[in-house]
């Protein structure tokens, strides 16, 4: 089933592959796409109550058989294309077969047989080949209630954590956006700048394009081998995640600087913007003498601004920045967009100052971050190694303890 709409066809609602990707449930609803198919393709792949629905392609081998369970149904919703569905027979209870599918036995059986280069895909007879344990329905069903229950107990934490990572983040960024605004002074004045309505009452503006040299750089022809490889790292703006950049995976050569007159080496110290892609309005800062592509906007101090100063600024307005770029499906902004850009400035001194706070007040929250993400990583582990066990009869459910770790 493809996702287009035909005109004469029956209007339909699809199960995509990031809904059976993202999710452990799946049933009719407005956020699913629209499309429209045959009287044929409705009847062959519309999807029933207790149907598992799992990925047959995609670009990782890891990613085949990641799967969610249908929970409702209705006339017109069916099974997109890149997923296949699994149907119990009345020995198998439908809740079992979706956690059999999620076990490991499974999933190291659709990763071993999937095929491929650039992108993998499985066959059916591979996909039939499945290992699903053999125990009675009643089994079935203790095993399947269990693990409803338990799972169910761990993604309600695992929520709550990522709730917390996003707090935490929230926090972080507003206050790097009140420390590089009004520092520490409670007096303030209006800015003149509709998304940053006030400023220290004794900061300046100073317009990028005054406080910084601007410039780019460009990619060398990619089929001539002898510009790369070279001693001179070539950042990219897949290089730039808001952090320092002391090594990049790719570099140029000599030949690539004597023939590429936009390519230039900056210094340390040299801040980076990404102006174009996926990465628009992301930061790095060099630790190391690099050229860069033409999609990262180098700024270099001109004095009044230091570049740490501004590296956090540019942090916690990226949203209000983006708001400036311009495109259709993809914004871009320019060397023009973030010249114009007006950073409030206190005392240098009092910059440096600020800068080394931020820097204090992150080391801790990136503390904070890590331990959030490790307790979401081991209750993943732990929920993936509970269906395991359930599902093989590694793990007797009927006396199963009930303490979840975290």
């Amino acid at each position: 089933m493809d996702k287009h709409t035909v005109e004469g066809e029956l209007p339909v609602q699809l199960c995509n592959y990031t809904d059976a990707y993202k999710r452990d449930l799946v049933r009719p609803g407005p956020d699913l796409m629209r499309a429209t198919a045959t009287a044929d393709e409705v009847r062959k792949n519309r999807l029933r109550i207790g149907d598992t629905v799992f990925t047959k392609d995609s670009e990782d081998p890891k990613d085949i058989g990641i799967s969610a369970f249908v929970d409702g149904e209705a006339d017109d919703f069916v099974c997109g294309y890149h997923l296949a569905i699994a149907r119990p027979f009345e020995a198998t209870h439908p809740r079992f077969l979706n956690w059999a599918l999620r076990a490991r036995p499974a999933l190291d059986h659709f990763s071993a047989h999937a095929a491929g280069i650039s992108r993998y895909g499985i066959s059916i007879s591979d996909l039939r080949a499945a290992p699903v344990p053999l125990v009675d329905v009643e089994q079935q069903q203790r095993i399947a209630d269990f693990l409803d229950d338990r799972v169910s107990r761990i993604d309600r934490i695992i929520a709550v954590r990522r709730e917390q990572v996003k707090l935490v983040k929230a926090a972080q960024l507003e206050a790097v956006r009140v420390r590089t605004t009004m520092g520490r002074s409670r007096s303030t004045r209006l800015s003149g700048v509709d998304w940053m309505p006030t400023i220290g009452s004794d900061w300046q503006l100073w317009r990028i394009g005054q406080a910084f040299e601007t410039g780019s750089g460009t990619t060398p022809k990619s089929d001539r081998p002898e510009y790369y490889g070279g001693d001179f790292p070539w950042v990219t703006t897949s290089d730039l995640r808001d952090r320092p950049i002391a090594s990049v995976p790719r570099s140029v050569t000599e030949a690539a600087l004597q023939d590429y007159s936009a390519l230039r080496i900056f210094a340390p110290g040299t801040l980076l913007i990404a102006m174009y892609g996926a990465t628009v309005g992301r930061l790095g800062q060099l630790e190391i003498p690099a050229c860069v592509n033409q999609a990262c906007c180098a700024l270099i101090e001109r004095g009044p601004v230091s570049a740490d100063f501004a590296f956090y600024w540019l942090l916690a307005h990226r949203r209000e920045i983006m708001g400036l770029a311009s495109g259709g499906g993809q914004p871009n902004i320019s060397q023009e967009i973030v010249r114009s850009l007006r950073v409030p400035t206190p005392p240098r001194s009092l910059q440096d100052d600020l800068v080394q706070e931020l820097k204090q007040r992150q080391n801790e929250t990136n503390a904070v971050l890590t331990d959030l993400s490790g307790s979401i990583d081991r209750l993943a582990e732990y929920k993936s190694s509970l269906i395991t066990a359930a599902v093989t009869g590694e793990l007797d459910v009927a006396t199963a303890g009930s303490t979840i770790p975290g």
